[in-house]
């Protein structure tokens, strides 16, 4: 039984139209790893657990996943990698997707973490991947020598459109390229939508009257489809340029309708909330999967990514590996521009301009919003932070010429 379907060679799929996800797989041994492998292709694709009748080989040659290998790693508990290849026609949606590759019939047939998902060429051209991309988010934010610079709105949410406007328009005025809306505020009674775009937009006006230039502003928009659709059109009505939407809540599908209806006329953040839940050491998806490859496929132009602190912390090596898959060639699918979040201040931000280029997002909220001096100081401080890193400069020196930053580096540890 092992030398016939449901195995088989990877030259044999190469020039198909196959999903090929490659697992993590715990709580087998050498005596039945084989077997097991083979029953989990079957039971995710055209069978079960159990022996059937009724399956037929047109059925085994069309429709059922293939074991293309599996090498057991010696460990503690015993551990395998697995990479099985998925017929791409039974996959419409991101949901039937996510139903075979991690759903159905894991829970009886192997224990499987899903790290990694690959595609053959003609598999990829059912995507279309991020309309706007690195070029198009620049070119919004008319800034495209150096990295962008993202405030997150704080306090997140309970504020009036008077109130989100005054901390929109203290931001703003220290220089900062993108202003988005806490994860957590979408709509609530006392600020829709619709208001915090009329207020901002206002205080745009007023920057960028005095500076000459003014952020973008991306609202969450997070919520139903239906929802999300009329927002996304009001927004384009409204001559906005930008939106976020937290994908892993709202699910891939109705994320990747937006961005295709969308995509040519918005800009769309994805962002990560809720992505922790979805991930174990031995369960789950992996990080780069779902904040990398999926959401790519899914059209995001900017994918919220967790910074993991210093290099050497745990998760950093996960966090290269997600920002590889933003970034790396994928058939003609553009690239996604990675923001980086969470913990992000002018102390440590040369960190990661350092590991990733000018091509990243810098997201910074806290520093910001609670910076000693006030939210206007505390952009100045990260602007300052910013363009030292680029140009090489110690944050001690740019910091003589500006007290903000001079006042970060004994605010900020």
């Amino acid at each position: 039984m092992y030398f016939d379907f449901p195995f088989d060679n990877e030259e044999n799929i190469a020039s198909g139209d196959f999903v090929i996800a490659t697992y993590l797989v715990s709580g087998v041994s050498e005596q039945d790893a084989l077997a097991r492998a083979g029953k989990f292709a079957i039971g995710q694709t055209v069978g079960t657990w159990a022996e059937l009748p009724g399956i037929t080989r047109s059925m085994v040659e069309g429709y059922q996943a293939r074991v293309l290998s599996l090498e057991l790693i010696p460990a503690e508990p015993v551990c395998a990698m697995l990479r099985v290849a998925f017929p791409a026609h039974n996959l419409p949606s991101f949901a039937m997707l996510q139903t075979a590759l991690v759903g159905n019939d894991v829970s009886t047939a192997l224990c499987v973490k899903l790290l990694d998902i690959a595609l053959t060429q003609t598999a990829l051209k059912r995507f279309r991947g991020p309309a706007q991309s690195v070029s198009g988010v620049r070119a919004l934010a008319g800034v495209m020598d150096r990295p962008l610079v993202l405030n997150m709105i704080k306090p997140c949410i309970g504020y009036s459109a008077e109130e989100g406007a005054t901390l929109f328009y203290e931001s703003a005025m220290g220089g900062i390229d993108l202003i988005k809306d806490d994860e957590v505020l979408a709509e609530i009674p006392i600020l829709s939508v619709a208001q915090r775009v009329h207020a901002y937009q206002k205080e745009s006006q007023r920057v960028c009257e005095s500076r000459g230039t003014a952020p973008v502003y991306i609202p969450n928009i997070t919520g139903r489809p239906k929802y999300m659709r009329q927002t996304a059109q009001m927004l384009v009505g409204e001559g906005a340029q930008m939106a976020m939407v937290n994908f892993v809540t709202t699910g891939l599908d109705a994320f990747a309708e937006l961005t295709e209806e969308f995509g040519d006329r918005l800009a769309f953040l994805a962002h990560y909330a809720g992505a922790g839940m979805m991930s174990s050491d031995w369960l789950g998806y992996a990080n780069p999967v779902f904040l990398g490859t999926l959401a790519r496929l899914a059209g995001a132009d900017m994918v919220m990514t967790m910074y993991p602190g210093a290099p050497g912390s745990k998760g950093y090596l996960e966090f290269l590996k997600t920002v590889q898959k933003q970034k790396l060639p994928l058939g003609q699918m553009k690239p996604v521009f990675t923001v980086v979040g969470g913990g992000v201040t002018p102390l440590n931000l040369s960190a990661v301009i350092h590991e990733l280029g000018s091509d990243v997002v810098l997201g910074v909220g806290g520093a910001i919003q609670g910076h000693p001096m006030g939210a206007r100081s505390g952009a100045e401080a990260t602007m300052a932070a910013v363009n030292a890193a680029y140009a090489g400069i110690s944050l001690e020196e740019a910091a003589k010429d500006c007290p903000p930053l001079a006042a970060a580096l004994g605010g900020f540890h």
